[in-house]
Parts: structure tokens; sequence; C-alpha cells
């Protein structure tokens, strides 16, 4: 597939000039009436943002069994939603139709199928229609070009973007500030935060200067990869010159300096944001509350919850969760049980996540029952316990040796399709061995290696342990 890569490449830079000269061939536009108002119908449920499959695909089926043809643009803004819709292989079916029934695409169409593959994470069939774009007789535009780099950063092909991107400048083509963000962002998602900042430069020596939206992606990705001080120095760097911030730029930097536990900058940077008129949002709360309950300071964080109502920003599961998790962390699991009901209470619905933090706490202060009384709320809200979930109940009735409750619960976890873990299964052998029920131990040993899965350090332990004091010397 690289070798496609090169050669469609290459097809760019040898045939640019040839194609400039050559005619743009476009389908002819029927001046019929009923074709008028039938392409006006379907521009305007296009726009409309409603426009399910069914309904696209009736009207592409209309579409093609029309006469006289109506022209390209119906088909081409069916493919367009169908493919925002995420139904690839229906618009490469359409496609066909279309070519079959002599409908000949134009660059609008074949950049929807460069679309679809590089959203499939296929983007090497994409190069190939780049091919067909040249011998069709157009142009490939910048825009191709840029939804060929997303699907490079999609596989993680760093290289290959960064050769491709040289290679659109190098034979002529002005980039934007979208080409030059879809780079930005595709190097910072990818881990190559230096390289990302090594295209600002370049940018600012140019004449596309960076935006707010350049500056936001190297500065997110940066508090990503722990380099806090480069991203508080490109921040500054940036209002220098000239660039406001916007409130994802300091929920970013705010990320980043309450992954080190700098509260003071936090602080700092939480002033500078509500002083120039920025009302921090949910994410930045939220990063604040999971950030100050991971350090233990679940006070300030109830309290800067309490702030959240009086600014009108409602908290959501995520910023209940975390606090929930906080309170269980540092054994306030009565306060954690308290905001649960009022959670519940203001119509915020739990997910798996927020019962199995509870779950976990009640299980570790040996209040098994309640905590699979929260199991059966949980089913009853339709929300699907997880591995996680079994995992705190069996290790709960491991801890009080009701092994009978703990193998109950293994099995109503496989019963409902969830697959048991390494820790479940050494959750289960712990109990028995602890319980001197060795025999079962072992049976659990052999099961879990049948499945595949491969017993850690602590499942050895632990059957070690218990081997050793019934007296089972030899088979440990």
């Amino acid at each position: 597939m690289m070798k496609l890569f090169e050669r469609s490449v290459a097809a760019v830079v040898m045939k640019k000039k040839i194609i400039s000269e050559l005619p743009l061939k476009v389908s002819t536009i029927t001046s019929s009436s009923h074709s008028h108002h039938f392409e006006q119908f379907v521009r305007d449920r296009c726009k409309s943002g409603n426009l399910g499959i069914e309904e696209a695909k009736g009207l592409f089926d209309n579409a093609i069994q029309m006469r006289p043809s109506p022209s390209i643009f119906p088909f081409n803004q069916l493919l367009g939603v169908l493919c925002k819709l995420r139904q690839y292989s229906t618009v490469f079916t359409l496609f066909k139709t279309m070519e079959s029934e002599g409908i000949r695409p134009d660059l609008f169409t074949l950049s929807t199928l460069i679309n679809c593959f590089s959203q499939m994470g296929k983007v090497d069939f994409g190069f190939a229609v780049v091919g067909n774009i040249f011998k069709s007789g157009f142009e490939a535009d910048i825009i191709i070009f840029t939804t060929l780099l997303k699907g490079l950063f999609k596989e993680n092909r760093v290289k290959d973007a960064i050769k491709l991107f040289d290679k659109i400048t190098e034979i002529g083509y002005t980039c934007t500030d979208v080409n030059y963000g879809t780079m930005v962002h595709g190097l910072g998602k990818t881990g190559n935060v230096d390289q990302a900042i090594k295209l600002l430069k370049d940018m600012e020596k140019g004449n596309c200067k960076p935006n707010i939206v350049i500056y936001n992606a190297i500065i997110d990705g940066l508090c990503k990869d722990n380099q806090i001080l480069k991203a508080q120095n490109l921040f500054e760097e940036m209002i220098c010159k000239g660039v406001a911030p916007n409130v994802f730029t300091y929920t970013s930097i705010i990320r980043g300096v309450c992954s080190l536990g700098m509260w003071k900058d936090v602080e700092c940077y939480l002033n500078k944001m509500v002083n120039s008129g920025i009302s921090p949002n949910i994410v930045t709360f939220s990063i604040m509350i999971d950030a100050l309950c991971k350090d233990g300071r679940t006070k300030k964080a109830q309290t800067l919850l309490e702030l959240m109502s009086t600014r009108g920003v409602s908290p959501n599961v995520v910023t209940y969760s975390s606090l929930i998790d906080g309170l269980c962390t540092s054994s306030q699991w009565e306060e954690a049980t308290k905001l649960f009901s009022e959670m519940i209470d203001r119509g915020i619905s739990p997910n798996v996540h927020t019962f199995s933090i509870l779950i976990d706490a009640m299980c570790k202060e040996g209040m098994v029952k309640k905590a699979h009384k929260l199991l059966d709320l949980m089913i009853e809200r339709s929300v699907e316990p997880n591995t996680i979930t079994y995992n705190a109940l069996m290790d709960g009735y491991c801890l009080h040796n009701r092994m009978e409750e703990a193998a109950k619960m293994f099995h109503s976890m496989v019963v409902r399709g969830c697959e048991p873990s390494v820790i479940s299964y050494t959750i289960l052998i712990d109990g028995y061995c602890k319980a001197k029920k060795l025999d079962e131990a072992m049976q659990n040993f052999e099961d879990m290696r049948s499945k595949g899965l491969a017993p850690n350090v602590i499942t050895y332990n632990s059957l070690i342990d218990g081997l050793c004091k019934v007296r089972r010397v030899a088979t440990a």
C-alpha cells in the first residue's frame, strides 16, 4: 500500500501543470421543471439535518429512475448525508449504481468516496481514488488532501502525513489555517506535539498566521504530554501575539496544572479566565473537582460543586461520579451516598462507573448486602453491570468468607454476558484459598487457563500460600 501512496503523490507532482490546461467537464443540468423541483426538494431535505438513512436511499432511488436524469448535485448531496451518517458501505453501493447507470461523478462525488475511505481507516483506497480524479480530467483540490491527511493520522501514519503535507506545499498548493489545523491536531493527538510546535513556527514565518484553534491544539497536546511549562509559555506567547484565549484554552491549561497539583496556578488561571469575561464550563469544573478529589481535597471539591450551581452550570454524571469517588476513597461513604441520592433527585442518571464506585466502597466497608441492593437498583434502571462491578461484589463476599455467594455472583456475571477477567478469577481463587477450599481454587485456576487468561503474580501467590497452609507443599 505504501507504493500506492508514493505513486499517488508522484501523480500529483507530474500532472498538476497538465491538468490545469484540461477543460473541466461537468454533468449537464436538466432544464425539466420536474427535475428542478426535485433537486430543490433534495437540497432542502439534506440541509434540514433530520434526513434519515432510509429516506436518503429512497430519494437516491427516485433520482436514479428519473427521466431525464437530474444533475449530479442531488446525488452528491445524498451521498454526503449518508457519509455524515457513517453509512460508508451504502455510499459505495450507491456510487456503483451511479456508474452502472452512466451517471458521471464530479470532483465532489469522488471527494465523498475519499472521505468514506479515510473515515473507515482505509486511506490507501482514498489515494487510489485520487488517481481516478486525474484520469477523469479533474484536479485534486486542497480539501481532498486535507481529508487524506486526516485519514493518515487516523491510521497513526504520522511520517506519511508529514511527507504528504510537505509534498502539497512543494507542488504549489496554498495551505490554509484548516490544513495547518489538521496537521497540528493530528500531530498533537498522536503524541508528536514537538513536531506540531515546529509547524507552528513555520506558520509564524509565513503568510498564514496561527489562530486560536492551532494554539489550542498545541497547548492541549503539551498538557496531555505533561509538558506543562511549555504549555504555559505558549499560552503567554499567544496572548502577546494578540490571540485571545477561549474557554477551551483555559480548560486545557487548568487540566495541565491540576494534574501536577499546582493549585496556586489553577486559582490564578481561573481568576484570569473569569476576569476576561470567560465563564468556566462543565468540563472546566469537572476537571478541577476530579483533580481535587484525587488530591484528597474533597471539602474544596464540594465547595466547587456548589459554586457551579451559583454560576448557572449544571453538574453532570461525570462531575458527580468524580466527587462520589473522592468521598469513597477518603472513607466518607455516607456523604457519598447522600450525593448519589441528590444526583438522582436532580434527574441525573448514574452510569455504570457511578454505581461501581459506590458498590466497591460499600463492599470494602463490609456492607455487602447494601451493595447487592445497589446492584439490583442498577439493573432495574437498565444500567448494565460490568466486570468492575461484579469484581467488587465478589471481593466483598470473599472478604467475609461467603464463598457460595461469591461463586453465585461469578455465575451471574457469566450468564449476563460479562466476560470474567484475570482479576475476577484471582479474587475467587484467593477467596477459596483463604477458606482452605483448595480443590475449588485449583478448578478455577484451570478454568482460567483454559479460557486463555494468563494468571498474574497475585494469582500464583494466592495459590502457593493456600497450598502451603494446607500442607500441599509439593503441589505448590
